[in-house]
């Protein structure tokens, strides 16, 4: 009954990559998939598969999140 976090925390990894153009949204996704994942791995026994995909997908798409987030700032300055 313990993989409940592994799942939230794939799924929101997942959606975090998905999303990535969105930047800021992306951010925060990734950074809730990576809260899910560790608390996963730090606390259950079961679904550590699920929680290190969402760590790593979560982890991608924050700094994908990031980069796209200031890109756009910066765009947005210049104009």
């Amino acid at each position: 009954m313990g993989i409940g976090k592994a799942i939230t925390a794939m799924v929101l990894g997942i959606i975090s990559i998905v999303f990535c153009i969105t930047g800021y949204f992306a951010l925060l996704l990734g950074i809730l998939a990576i809260i899910f994942a560790s608390l996963s791995l730090k606390n259950e026994k079961t679904g550590r598969g699920m929680a290190i995909t969402g760590l790593v997908t979560g982890i991608i798409g924050t700094i994908f999140g990031l980069l796209y987030a200031i890109l756009w700032t910066a765009v947005a300055s210049v104009l």
